[in-house]
């Protein structure tokens, strides 16, 4: 039976780019590897691979009854699998509505918590929901907001419940009990092979600094933007303002956001942003 890691973050936090560090890193090859062509299958909320695991289709169901099911199928994928699994995740964990929890902790390895500045965070997600920097920062701020499938049942995704990015984080470092190594996006940048090699690590895969530096090589900004640019990107969502790849920064908050928005971000979430030093005492 195989383990799962599941790559978890609130959207636009880093996940991607994780996926693409460990995709280089795995395959070790001798050119960086096509960002729409990633190891480790799926985001954990895909219709088509519910559809396929569960034998039965996702748009027959309602959401609550798709939310039940989820556990088994990660179940079922764990015991057909050989090798360890690195599955991208962007709900918040939970329990379904029968008491189980939706990422199974007998079949689960670990956990890459990604974190990320939710300030910085506001005009990433407004460019990827294609909604204005006001309708973000209250998504970001909503302790019921859930990325939901359309009313005919046939969106790409199934119901993803994020919660707010506090409540996010919370469930995932305290309320889950499972064995979490935090990553913070900004430590990607700043230090990005101590960082990734952490990750490396923990994820119980042969360690090489050599193999560390080359998928770190292989998975800078401009590599990612200079493919986008090329070739596209699969998940780019269609009502995207901008390319998925934006700017890799950090920081970029002080020129993007109103001082009414910042307020509002750090009044929600000045507790959880202090825990991980995104603002000081002095906020």
């Amino acid at each position: 039976m195989a383990k799962i890691f599941w790559l978890a973050s609130y959207p636009k936090s880093g996940n991607t780019w994780m996926r693409v560090l460990l995709t280089n890193y795995l395959r070790n090859a001798e050119q960086p590897a096509d960002i729409n062509k990633l190891d480790g299958g799926p985001i954990a909320s895909a219709r088509t691979w519910f559809d396929e695991w569960a034998g039965v289709e996702a748009s027959s169901l309602d959401d609550d009854t798709i939310e039940a099911l989820r556990p088994g199928v990660y179940r079922c994928m764990a015991r057909e699998e050989q090798q360890t699994i690195f599955m991208k995740v962007h709900d918040a964990w939970g329990v379904t509505s029968t008491g189980d929890p939706l990422f199974p902790p007998e079949v689960t390895g670990g956990v890459v918590y990604i974190l990320r500045n939710p300030l910085d965070m506001v005009a990433s997600c407004a460019n990827h929901w294609g909604v204005t920097l006001e309708k973000a920062t209250d998504n970001l701020c909503n302790p019921d907001f859930a990325l939901s499938r359309s009313l005919d049942g046939m969106a790409d995704q199934l119901r993803q419940r994020l919660s707010c990015w506090s409540g996010h984080v919370a469930s995932w470092m305290g309320a889950s009990n499972l064995p979490v190594h935090l990553v913070r996006y900004e430590d990607l940048i700043r230090k990005p092979e101590e960082t990734f090699g952490a990750v490396v690590r923990f994820c119980c895969l042969p360690h090489s600094l050599e193999r560390v530096a080359k998928a770190v090589a292989f998975s800078t900004f401009s590599e990612l933007q200079r493919q986008e640019q090329i070739e596209g990107f699969r998940e780019r969502p269609i009502n995207a303002s901008d390319s998925f790849f934006r700017n890799g920064k950090a920081g970029t908050w002080r020129e993007e956001l109103h001082p009414d928005l910042v307020d509002c971000i750090i009044t929600a979430h000045g507790k959880t942003m202090r825990c991980f030093e995104y603002i000081g005492d002095d906020y």
